[in-house]
């Protein structure tokens, strides 16, 4: 089997990427999200207020702003590390935002969109594609649709809990 050129690898990845951040180019055909519009990271998020994205799916649970703040601290580690940098990073933290006011929550959606926008910028400046490289940009790939699923679960439920609350679900 003939060795797989850099842009044959990110053509192939980079759509799915792209589809677990911003939802499918395409709604006609996708490869593990639904067709509904913005159905990706973004749109999940951006379908939560500050309470919603406050207000942890079950007791003890992780809340859509920890999530966004994880992904937000794991794509920043990969960018320092694309830069060339040996990112020393205490996961752990990554998990402190739970909770955030309608200022924090809009400006940590713009902080995730710029953090990803890098990882872009980042990858298409890579001359060439190597194990490692590839390695990364897949990890990525596997990370961002654990979360999209993991989000649009919590959203699901704490949508859920405030209509039987009695609240609105948006």
């Amino acid at each position: 089997m003939p060795d797989l050129s850099r842009q044959v690898v990110l053509r192939a990845v980079m759509p799915i990427l792209a589809e677990a951040y911003a939802g499918p180019a395409d709604p006609r055909s996708t490869n593990f999200v639904n067709n509904a519009p913005d159905c990706g990271v973004f749109g999940t998020l951006d379908g939560l207020s500050a309470a919603q994205a406050s207000t942890p799916p079950a007791p003890g649970r992780s809340t859509a702003a920890a999530h966004a703040e994880h992904l937000r601290f794991s794509l920043d580690v990969s960018n320092r590390w694309l830069r060339g940098d040996d990112p020393k990073a205490h996961w752990p933290s990554s998990w402190a935002v739970q909770t955030v006011d309608e200022e924090g929550w809009m400006r940590l959606r713009e902080r995730l969109r710029d953090e990803y926008a890098q990882f872009l910028e980042l990858i298409d400046a890579r001359a060439e594609m190597d194990e490692e490289l590839l390695g990364g940009i897949v990890g990525t790939v596997a990370h961002a649709a654990y979360h999209l699923g993991a989000l649009r679960q919590v959203a699901e439920l704490v949508s859920q809990s405030a209509t039987a609350a009695g609240g609105t679900a948006s």
